[in-house]
């Protein structure tokens, strides 16, 4: 990517677990160990565009990419084997890439990688479909 510009930031993970890092939209997930350090390397044509918007839970962080962006990811200096690191994120309409994907998906976490499990109380597709035929 010629002309690009670059932003570094990091973070370690001081915690006794096993920290997962999701990577949007192009469904990437890494794994960092307790006591190990992430780094990324943002990379975007145009040097206005190096925000990310960030989640996070107890167990997991997941970094949204923008329009533009293509992000390299370092554990303990060792560079990930990724597709944000390949990939530049495409223009969304002028929507960021959490509400894109958000209409995308009709606002459904559990349909994307970083969403929320299912419930276990989710009708199946045959009671989907039998739920709206008239007759049965």
């Amino acid at each position: 990517m010629p002309d690009a510009t670059d932003w570094h930031w990091g973070l370690s993970n001081c915690g006794p677990c096993e920290l997962l890092l999701w990577l949007e939209p192009w469904a990437d997930e890494v794994k960092v160990p307790s006591m190990s350090t992430v780094t990324m390397r943002i990379r975007a044509s145009d040097p206005d565009n190096q925000l990310v918007e960030i989640e996070h839970s107890e167990n997991h962080l997941v970094v949204w990419g923008a329009g533009g962006q293509s992000i390299e990811v370092f554990v303990d200096r060792v560079l990930q084997r990724t597709g944000s690191a390949l990939i530049e994120v495409p223009e969304a309409f002028g929507l960021s890439t959490k509400e894109f994907l958000g209409i995308v998906f009709d606002n459904r976490p559990s349909a994307r990688l970083a969403g929320s499990h299912a419930s276990a109380a989710s009708k199946s597709l045959w009671q989907r479909i039998k739920s709206r035929l008239k007759f049965w």
